[in-house]
């Protein structure tokens, strides 16, 4: 063991290259490393969610979320199953157990159980929607749109052009608009006048149905040429709808849906109020791509808008709020910070009480095992995100007072009789086995955060 230390001690060359190239490829590992608010967990949740418009909570339970339920009975796998079900739509949560083998298996067989059911109303025209709950699926920035005058319609027409602009952004996945209210054609019909020419709701919505339609006949079984007939009847414009025909007769009059009801393009009913500033106005939630740096996406977001708000009246306030890179960006300060505080404290005293040499290699130990780090956590796959940072943190000081120890009993020794290397590495035995031990005992303490079960385990 003297032997290896003392071959060590006297390779100086080696000690430089190596400091310099951990800190090279640190470097080089931090310019292209993926920084994120968390790490990659997967949640082990997922929701189904089945529309069943104007249904009743318990029409909605009995034919949609019990039908659904018992098929997810079928699933091994799964810990927990809730579910609620409101008017007009279902919602089920799943619950995986946790620490499965093959988590994606599991997902894969909740996904076809749902798929499997085929026995919803004729109402439920879309299938059931499946969605894998994960890190990724939370908001990195949030940009609210209000309009100080007043005008809603305005804003409305700005935040569809914004929400098209930040979509188009490298590394945004999604742009969310939960206040957003689809545009729609309402019909509104006058119960005194269905009373009045003895028609009834079912008769009116038959007729628009009917007259609302595309669908595949057959071909011309023409061998050289042959092509499918398609009968096309859809509306094309608010008038085609107020003269659909609901009632009529060889000796009575024509009833349109123009005499009946009145028919106006409006939006659809509204479940929730959005106000920014205490006024009527839009949020759109930006979600980023997995694989995205949220600091560079988050910036680019920025610019988008600052360049789009550019162009837009003055009465037209776009602002932000849930900027989640803020978080990640403040940790990397301190980082920074306490980086050049502690090398400068260890330059002066050290370098006071010991020597400049002394100071200056204890100094270029914060480097390096930062730096080198980086380069570990980038070839296991994972990023630079608020649980890495607190590590980093947590052990910087710990470093340092290491590097001062062995520095110190070093400098002790070397200041003996004897073999210039021979007194280094008596200085290094010295206090080598009390740093491995503490060292040891650190990782032995934070390895209890490995034993820890379920969600907040993966983190």
């Amino acid at each position: 063991m003297e032997s290896f230390l003392e071959f060590l001690v006297k390779q100086k060359k080696f000690a430089i290259v190596f400091s310099l190239a951990f800190i090279a490829i640190g470097i080089l590992s931090v310019v292209g490393m993926q920084r994120d608010q968390f790490p990659t967990v997967d949640f082990e949740v997922l929701s189904v969610t089945t529309a069943y418009p104007g249904a009743s909570p318990e029409d909605v339970e009995k034919k949609v979320t019990n039908i659904i339920e018992d098929e997810l009975l079928g699933v091994s796998g799964i810990k927990e199953i809730t579910s609620s079900s409101r008017e007009g739509l279902s919602s089920i949560i799943v619950t995986l157990e946790a620490d499965l083998k093959d988590v994606t298996t599991v997902k894969n067989d909740v996904r076809n159980a749902v798929n499997r059911v085929k026995s919803f109303p004729e109402e439920v025209t879309d299938l059931p929607v499946v969605v894998d709950f994960n890190v990724s699926d939370f908001p990195v920035i949030t940009v609210n749109i209000d309009s100080t005058s007043g005008d809603f319609d305005q804003a409305r027409e700005i935040t569809d052009e914004l929400q098209v602009s930040l979509s188009r952004i490298k590394g945004v996945a999604i742009v969310d608009n939960p206040s957003y209210l689809e545009s729609e054609i309402q019909i509104k019909v006058n119960p005194a006048k269905l009373d009045k020419y003895n028609m009834s709701i079912n008769e009116v919505i038959a007729a628009i149905s009917s007259r609302n339609a595309r669908f595949t006949v057959g071909g011309n079984n023409q061998e050289s040429l042959e092509k499918n007939i398609v009968i096309l009847s859809e509306f094309e414009s608010i008038e085609d709808i107020k003269n659909v025909v609901i009632k009529s007769s060889f000796d009575g009059p024509v009833i349109r849906l123009d005499d009946i009801a009145d028919v106006f393009r409006g939006q659809e009913e509204e479940m929730s109020i959005t106000r920014v500033n205490g006024t009527k106005g839009f949020v759109l939630q930006v979600r980023k791509q997995a694989q995205a740096d949220i600091i560079r996406t988050v910036k680019r977001v920025r610019e988008k808008v600052s360049e789009f708000q550019n162009t837009i009246p003055d009465d037209i306030n776009i602002f932000y709020t849930d900027d989640s890179s803020e978080a990640v960006e403040n940790r990397l300060d301190i980082i920074i910070k306490n980086g050049y505080i502690g090398l400068a404290l260890v330059l002066v005293v050290l370098g006071v009480f010991l020597s400049i040499k002394t100071a200056f290699w204890v100094a270029v130990s914060i480097p390096v095992t930062l730096l080198g780090t980086v380069f570990g956590l980038g070839l296991t796959g994972n990023t630079i995100n608020l649980i890495s940072l607190s590590g980093f943190i947590l052990v910087l000081g710990i470093v340092v007072d290491d590097s001062i120890v062995i520095a110190e009993s070093i400098h002790h020794y070397k200041s003996k009789e004897g073999s210039l290397y021979k007194n280094v590495v008596t200085g290094l035995k010295r206090v080598i086995l009390p740093v491995i031990t503490t060292i040891i005992s650190t990782m032995l303490v934070m390895s209890s955060f490995f034993l820890m079960g379920g969600v907040l385990g993966k983190f």
